[in-house]
């Protein structure tokens, strides 16, 4: 059975998801989307945001326990220092643990290599 991933772990405050939304590096996968932003604590932070595109009730929360465990069995090979946001999509409906993992992997993988996009910032107004 997977162990939970404990408060210092989790993103909970809104402030915490917005900072990373606003200035984090993105990651475009095909299942989701994860947007990451270094953090002073030397241990990588998952927050999770499943809107009701991807499906119900059920659905959703399959889909959280995908990425919850996938963090879990990647936050264990890697030392970190991210505070990471996974935004999925509708296409993670129906797929395995393997599927997500490979994805989380490498999605992970390229945010550790710095070959994320950069944050948008919003353009300077010219006056």
């Amino acid at each position: 059975m997977p162990t939970r991933i404990g408060r210092v772990r989790r993103l909970r405050r809104q402030a915490e998801f917005e900072r990373v939304l606003r200035r984090g590096t993105r990651l475009d996968g095909r299942l989701f989307v994860v947007l990451a932003r270094p953090n002073d604590l030397g241990k990588d932070r998952l927050g999770l945001a499943v809107s009701r595109k991807v499906g119900g009730a059920v659905v959703r929360n399959r889909a959280r326990r995908l990425l919850r465990e996938s963090f879990h069995r990647t936050a264990v090979d890697t030392a970190g220092g991210y505070d990471i946001v996974v935004l999925a999509k509708r296409e993670i409906i129906g797929r395995t643990q393997a599927e997500v993992d490979r994805e989380f992997e490498d999605r992970i993988r390229r945010l550790r290599r710095g070959r994320a996009r950069p944050p948008v910032t919003p353009a300077a107004s010219v006056d």
